[in-house]
């Protein structure tokens, strides 16, 4: 099985605190992979260090076949600037706080990426627009600016927007944090039904529920490594890191 994600022994620092203390991340095809984990534990940066929107001290990054970055005789060395783009390119991303376009329509938020970036024809990239936002249950908002949706209709944009540049992998960095609990249903049931459709995702998240029903694999991060990872039932019904077990007991009280 082909592998959409290698990252090895990933070190990050800010200042002089240091976040990732030699991260090692495997996400094959078609896999979900939920990290979890206590708030300051690196989960949001790992993320952000596989897309390039942080750069590492140390480590390898491979995403779908492509070395992004590797260690060099005098520190890491990335792809060139257009490899690196197209590299990035391969990965959708979606953040807690959506980061719609607020002076474009829902349709015109997803089209401009592909128009800008990919250079493609307007007609196709409208139709599968379209396409992407009944998937999403918002067709009928396309012509609707992002400020009259509610926060789980312009997550749900969000991610529609991601999936309109035809990402290999996507990467959800808390996808529902900043929601309401009604409307958290209505994200986690959109990604829910890519995990079914075997998109390769690597999740952020504090929904346990989530991790543990779709989940191919749960990543538990703490104090800047990873503790532990497994398939959701070694990680959630036989905790032995205590570690992980403190974690769990405080949330599933």
């Amino acid at each position: 099985m082909m592998k959409k994600i290698e990252a090895r022994n990933i070190h990050k620092r800010y200042n002089n605190l240091d976040v990732l203390k030699g991260i090692d991340l495997d996400v094959d095809e078609g896999e979900v992979v939920a990290v979890i984990g206590p708030s300051g534990s690196g989960k949001s940066t790992l993320l952000r260090c596989l897309n390039r929107l942080e750069t590492i001290e140390k480590g390898t990054i491979i995403i779908d076949g492509a070395t992004l970055v590797q260690d060099g005789p005098d520190g890491v060395e990335y792809a060139s600037k257009d490899k690196s783009r197209q590299i990035v390119c391969k990965m959708g991303m979606v953040f807690q706080q959506f980061n719609l376009f607020p002076h474009m329509t829902v349709l015109e938020n997803l089209i401009e990426a592909p128009l800008q970036v990919q250079k493609r024809k307007r007609e196709e990239v409208v139709r599968e627009a379209e396409e992407l936002l009944a998937k999403v249950g918002l067709l009928e908002k396309k012509d609707i600016y992002p400020r009259k949706l509610s926060g789980g209709q312009q997550q749900r944009v969000a991610i529609a927007r991601a999936l309109a540049m035809k990402p290999a992998i996507m990467l959800f960095d808390e996808p529902t944090s900043a929601l309401d609990p009604e409307l958290t249903g209505e994200v986690l049931k959109t990604m829910r039904e890519l995990a079914d459709e075997k998109m390769t995702m690597v999740v952020v998240t504090h929904e346990m529920g989530f991790a543990r029903e779709v989940a191919t694999k749960v990543v538990f991060m703490a104090d800047g490594y990873v503790q532990v990872q497994g398939t959701p039932q070694e990680v959630f019904d036989n905790p032995t890191n205590e570690r992980l077990k403190s974690f769990l007991h405080v949330l599933l009280k």
